[in-house]
């Protein structure tokens, strides 16, 4: 092999090895890279599932309220003061005046009313008690 060859052939040879430095930088980059969309992908994921149960949390205190609502005019029909009221129930009095309200916004018609006397549709029950539903 002459030196012309030989000059080529370590040419080539400190070209590959460049190539492959530099084919395993990326590849670490790469790598990298992937990790860190998988992590993106999991957050992502993670919020959406969050706000899934927070929208059912939502959900569930409307119709807690609802429910108190109902429970607390059961107690005014009884002819049940509303000082009364809230000492027997433990809510303040601003409280006991915002469920009342929930119920006279929500109206006997607007929902279905299930045996045990709870509204079955809240959706202006929702407005009424100001809470934003999703």
């Amino acid at each position: 092999m002459g030196k012309a060859a030989q000059a080529q052939a370590g040419r080539d040879r400190a070209r590959d090895a460049r190539l492959k430095a530099a084919r395993e930088r990326r590849l670490k980059l790469d790598a990298d890279q992937l990790v860190r969309e998988q992590r993106i992908d999991e957050a992502s994921v993670d919020v959406e599932v969050a706000w899934e149960e927070r929208a059912r949390a939502e959900q569930a205190v409307i119709h807690a309220e609802v429910a108190a609502a109902a429970a607390i005019e059961r107690l005014l029909a009884e002819k049940v003061a509303i000082k009364d009221v809230v000492q027997l129930t433990g809510l303040d009095q601003a409280t006991v005046r915002r469920l009342r309200q929930v119920e006279t916004d929500t109206g006997d018609d607007t929902g279905a009313h299930s045996a045990d006397g709870t509204v079955e549709d809240t959706g202006d029950a929702a407005e009424a008690a100001g809470i934003q539903v999703a």
